[in-house]
């Protein structure tokens, strides 16, 4: 079985020239109807795109595209995209600034986000500020209830991926857990 960072840089789409593609205002407009303006996401459930790094961005795009990941409206968004489209589209994701903070969080569930953050090395993967890098994705300030639905997601296996250890970490957390964890990062200052 080939690792999508393969087939990625088989289908030449880790081709730095990505920002020299143009992403056409209508395909825009289509991910802002979602993922909102400035990519921060209005939707439950819908991540926020603001401050996911371009190459991360670009993986979950092919995954989609080759049928790996399973959303209606993301198949529908990128069915025909060509790859320089993907590298267009996933430059497009990496020019948006940071998601702000939503505000202070619960300091009961920012206290255990904490704590299971360390427990289970997110800091290791995401980075310290977890804001991501090259394939793993930024947390920092992501919609609780999707980090939650991701979490949900993996620790079922409908969503695997190259992230075998992201359902070892999810099979071990209750909803509870996974829910202070989201809120924790959701509300990063």
């Amino acid at each position: 079985m080939r690792t999508l960072t393969t087939i990625a840089l088989a289908l030449g789409l880790a081709s730095p020239a990505a920002a020299d593609l143009k992403f056409f205002p209508e395909r825009q407009e289509t991910c802002v109807a979602c993922h909102g303006e400035n990519g921060v996401s209005e939707i439950p459930e819908v991540p926020s795109l603001a401050g996911q790094p371009d190459y991360y961005a670009l993986l979950q795009l092919v995954e989609f595209r080759e049928g790996n990941r399973d959303s209606p409206e993301m198949a529908a968004t990128v069915d025909g995209m060509t790859n320089d489209d993907l590298k267009a589209a996933a430059a497009f994701v990496g020019s948006l600034p940071p998601a702000p903070a939503p505000g202070p969080g619960d300091p009961a569930q920012m206290k255990a986000g904490s704590a299971l953050s360390a427990q289970h090395g997110c800091a290791r993967c995401h980075g310290a500020e977890y804001r991501g890098g090259q394939q793993i994705p930024a947390l920092r300030n992501q919609r609780a209830d999707y980090i939650v639905k991701a979490l949900q997601d993996y620790r079922a296996e409908r969503r695997i991926g190259e992230r075998a250890a992201m359902v070892e970490v999810a099979a071990e957390l209750s909803d509870a857990e996974m829910a202070d964890l989201a809120h924790y990062f959701a509300h990063q200052p």
